[in-house]
């Protein structure tokens, strides 16, 4: 049974802390560390992890880490991880007691793979007891393109292998969150795969730091995307080449209300871009392409 290392980062998260401890206390999977990054928090979050993580000091590790950032605050905690897979957990989660035992099996079914990852089902204040299933595609492969606009994993669903992790370069900003950055690059170094049960209930709440990075003018926070991952040595030059150009026509919205020549390299691109879309049938799939492509070549387009 391989070592688990699970890196847990939290600021100010005392409201829903107890609930994640106890649900990994809960895993089935038992070869487990945990190690515990708190970035200052000032509601007692960090108390709440210095007790449990000296319950048992043997195989939980808590860290103050000082410098503001959530990129920061796990890239920092991943140095300390020892085990041969390495997952990540957020402080407000639920995880299902079967996730980590799950996720171990399906990688050892797809070992040549360099990452592979869960679903999460939302949740408010109570537990969902239906399981809801979005009929999409999801992101597996090596093709980076697909997933250059949009994130399409969560941290808190993903294994990687620590010797993958290790060789992924820190981003130097907080644009792209850490998930996305781990995706990409593991993308780079083989091929991810998706287990598509859903293994963890993700809490939403006004605090949530996903719903806070995806806001605001899509052209502005595209550009911002496309500018980080230029800096991710592991993406080659052909790649890059596909950023740059991605990234030039979203900045032909700056003086523009409507782009054609980004609408027309979003059509071009559609299959990747759109990938994960289901339609019954071709037409129907380039209508709802066409369609969203047209929306996000306009300046005032938005997500909130």
């Amino acid at each position: 049974m391989q070592l688990v290392s699970v890196v847990l980062c939290s600021y100010n998260g005392i409201a829903f802390i107890q609930s994640q401890l106890d649900s990994l206390e809960a895993q089935t999977y038992k070869n487990i560390e945990f190690i515990c990054s708190d970035n200052n928090s000032n509601d007692g979050t960090d108390v709440v992890l210095k007790n449990w993580c000296a319950q048992n000091p043997s195989t939980r590790k808590f860290i103050s880490y000082p410098e503001k950032g959530l990129n920061k605050n796990f890239f920092n905690a991943i140095q300390f991880a020892t085990g041969t897979y390495v997952m990540f957990c957020d402080q407000d989660d639920i995880w299902m007691p079967e996730k980590i035992a799950m996720l171990v099996s399906f990688h050892e079914k797809h070992h040549k793979a360099s990452m592979v990852y869960c679903l999460s089902q939302k949740f408010h204040s109570q537990i969902p007891t239906n399981i809801k299933r979005k009929k999409i595609s999801h992101l597996e492969g090596t093709n980076i393109k697909k997933t250059m606009l949009i994130s399409h994993t969560l941290g808190h669903n993903l294994l990687i292998k620590n010797e993958v992790l290790q060789k992924i370069p820190v981003p130097n900003n907080e644009h792209v969150a850490y998930d996305w950055w781990i995706t990409v690059s593991a993308m780079c170094m083989g091929y991810i795969a998706c287990l598509p049960h859903v293994l963890t209930y993700w809490r939403q709440h006004h605090h949530n730091t996903t719903t806070k990075i995806n806001t605001g003018l899509y052209y502005k926070s595209r550009i911002l995307y496309l500018q980080s991952f230029l800096t991710n040595d592991l993406i080659s030059n052909e790649n890059k080449n596909w950023i740059t150009k991605a990234k030039n026509n979203f900045e032909s919205l700056r003086s523009k209300r409507f782009s054609i020549s980004l609408f027309l390299f979003l059509l071009k691109n559609a299959k990747f871009i759109f990938f994960y879309k289901r339609k019954k049938n071709v037409i129907s799939k380039w209508i709802s392409f066409t369609k969203w492509a047209f929306r996000m070549s306009h300046k005032s387009f938005r997500i909130d």
